[in-house]
């Protein structure tokens, strides 16, 4: 039994307790959930049943993300109003609003993940770095070179840069505002992330072209039809690699994202 169902036994049908959802996820003091149309009318129940957990204060359901900037779309249904939180995860502090910037917490053992690959002295070029989550755990832990963290979002590249200064990584990470297609530094890096979906693949020309002229590791996330979990990804970066030698270092699921969409990361040596 989950503790949302242990938390509702008594106010909710069984019919409704099986609908409950397993889990949820904790950004800082906020609690975001997903509910099934069957419950939106328990929504009030459920968020204050979450309140009840130690440093939960704000209760959210998710929506969906929209825009180049991906902004989220949350619905506060239980306790304060506030957004703005402080999350911490691998040593790491991360200053944000879950409302206004995108923050995966089912990517918590792929930042961490990647953080162990980085070696001393690499450049690492993150190319939708987001708030900071994964350049910010590699400054702080891996020893690079250089990491170069570029945002489009103009909210999410001030956070950015106040999480630098928080986790004191400033002489490590250099932020950089704008698109990834116009202000990345080229023939660089051995080291490339890619840390968003939906549309990777369009920036997998660009990726190439950042790695060092004697090559380098790209880190490519892709969502694709669970059917073609890794076919696809891997086609994709074998089509765009033009001939290059391309040897595939890793391939794993990182999350199901949705009903027959799978969330999956390829690791590809281009030399």
């Amino acid at each position: 039994m989950s503790y949302l169902q242990a938390a509702l036994c008594d106010l909710l049908t069984p019919e409704e307790l099986d609908l409950l959802p397993s889990g949820f996820d904790r950004i800082g003091h906020v609690a975001i959930l997903s509910l099934p149309p069957q419950l939106k009318n328990k929504s009030a129940e459920v968020g204050q049943a979450l309140l009840q957990l130690k440093g939960i204060r704000t209760v959210a359901l998710k929506g969906g993300v929209v825009g180049r900037y991906r902004k989220p779309q949350l619905k506060i249904i239980a306790g304060e109003h506030v957004t703005e939180t402080t999350h911490r995860e691998h040593g790491c502090t991360f200053r944000l609003d879950v409302a206004q910037v995108m923050f995966s917490v089912g990517n918590l053992y792929e930042r961490g993940r990647i953080a162990k690959l980085v070696r001393p002295g690499e450049t690492v070029v993150d190319l939708f770095a987001g708030v900071g989550q994964f350049s910010i755990p590699i400054a702080r832990h891996a020893k690079p070179y250089k990491v170069y963290a570029i945002e489009l979002n103009p909210m999410a590249y001030s956070y950015l840069c106040e999480n630098i200064r928080l986790n004191r990584v400033g002489d490590v990470a250099e932020p950089l505002l704008g698109d990834c297609e116009k202000v990345a530094p080229l023939g660089v890096a051995d080291r490339v992330i890619m840390g968003i979906l939906h549309v990777t693949h369009r920036y997998l020309p660009l990726a190439i072209q950042v790695l060092k002229s004697s090559g380098g590791v790209i880190h490519y996330h892709e969502s694709a039809p669970s059917e073609l979990r890794f076919e696809r990804p891997i086609e994709r970066i074998l089509s765009t690699a033009d001939g290059r030698r391309v040897e595939i270092l890793n391939k794993r699921l990182v999350k199901r994202y949705a009903p027959g969409v799978d969330h999956v990361v390829i690791d590809a040596k281009i030399t």
